[in-house]
């Protein structure tokens, strides 16, 4: 009599957790016809096989157990990362009722059909690099070792000064290669060249300025692994490269790239603004950067919600011409770096 029970109870135990999983169907948008185009032109950068993140969802059974979760991020505005209100990456209205709508009302699969996903980046978007810099040697991060940063020499220091035009990063092992900081090194210091994350785009500046890579001074790179779970307790290798495209002369404008010492800090000289990138900051806090200039007039040069976990460059629509004696603010605790053309001085 007691064995009969219990087989009962497992029986109503098993039914009940079968009759929830399955939700009515209520969406009208399926995920061959509505859902993958948008994963694909949104989230396919770094939701890929050999991707960033430890999940694909470029295929419906994927993408099928993270339908709750995709709800949770986007609600939260947590996903995709990009938190500019004006940035071409970020899901427009219409492409969040699909993904929602989507996830909570039955996640139907839609007609069979063909999908292609796109590709892991695998070459340069801008054709062979002036100059191929590959890691010296590999670098391995042990079974225990989940997170870690490697700072590497990619070439010595030349007697002259060269011109960066643009610059793009090409991971070894995408999956691990959290983000990549490319800076020159001398006994002076360091300046940054160029920041790069999963999903970037590589780093062009305008067509009539560049990046001076001063005379005496080292190419360098400084590159953050992070493991997902899908790596626990597993080895993995990496020999991330740089391609680095020069110009054959100084170029009309320097670009400087500019990390204000102060909150406010004064422009000494005109310049033109073209990007901003923020390090640090609280998850979820609002950060601002706006300028005031000598005349009194306002502009917002960045406003978003502070991700630490990705502090991306962000490239203004067109290049901002602020004057000498302009006021940068910022609001909300993070350090804000400017890439600036410099119009009036040295």
């Amino acid at each position: 009599m007691r064995r009969s029970s219990q087989l009962v109870l497992l029986f109503l135990f098993f039914f009940t957790i079968k009759g929830e999983a399955h939700k009515p169907i209520t969406s009208k948008y399926t995920y061959t016809e509505d859902v993958f185009p948008i994963l694909s032109a949104r989230c396919g950068r770094c939701h890929m096989t050999g991707g960033i993140a430890p999940m694909s969802l470029l295929t419906y059974k994927e993408a099928i157990p993270w339908a709750e979760s995709m709800r949770l991020e986007l609600t939260a505005d947590h996903m995709p990362p990009w938190y500019t209100e004006n940035d071409p990456h970020r899901l427009t209205p219409r492409e969040l009722d699909i993904l929602l709508t989507w996830a909570t009302g039955g996640t139907p699969e839609g007609p069979a059909k063909r999908l292609v996903p796109p590709a892991l980046k695998n070459g340069w978007k801008l054709g062979k690099p002036d100059l191929l810099l590959q890691m010296p040697s590999a670098v391995t991060l042990g079974p225990d070792t989940m997170e870690d940063t490697h700072d590497v020499l990619l070439q010595n220091a030349r007697e002259t000064d060269r011109w960066i035009r643009a610059l793009d990063v090409l991971p070894g092992t995408a999956s691990v290669v959290r983000d990549v900081v490319v800076y020159t090194k001398a006994s002076a210091g360091e300046n940054t060249i160029a920041s790069w994350l999963p999903g970037d785009d590589p780093m062009v500046v305008t067509s009539d300025a560049a990046i001076r890579w001063p005379g005496g001074s080292e190419l360098r790179a400084r590159i953050h692994y992070r493991k997902t779970w899908t790596y626990d307790g597993k080895a993995v290798t990496d020999r991330t490269s740089v391609g680095v495209y020069l110009v054959n002369h100084a170029p009309q404008h320097e670009m400087h790239i500019w990390t204000l010492p102060e909150n406010p800090s004064v422009l000494d000289h005109d310049v033109q603004v073209v990007a901003v990138r923020l390090e640090g900051g609280t998850a979820d806090k609002p950060i601002r950067v706006g300028a005031t200039r000598p005349n009194g007039s306002h502009v917002e040069l960045i406003d978003l919600l502070s991700r630490p976990d990705w502090n991306r460059q962000y490239w203004l629509p067109n290049p901002l011409l602020l004057s000498k004696g302009t006021h940068i603010t910022t609001t909300g605790p993070a350090n804000v770096r400017l890439w600036l053309d410099v119009i009036d001085g040295p």
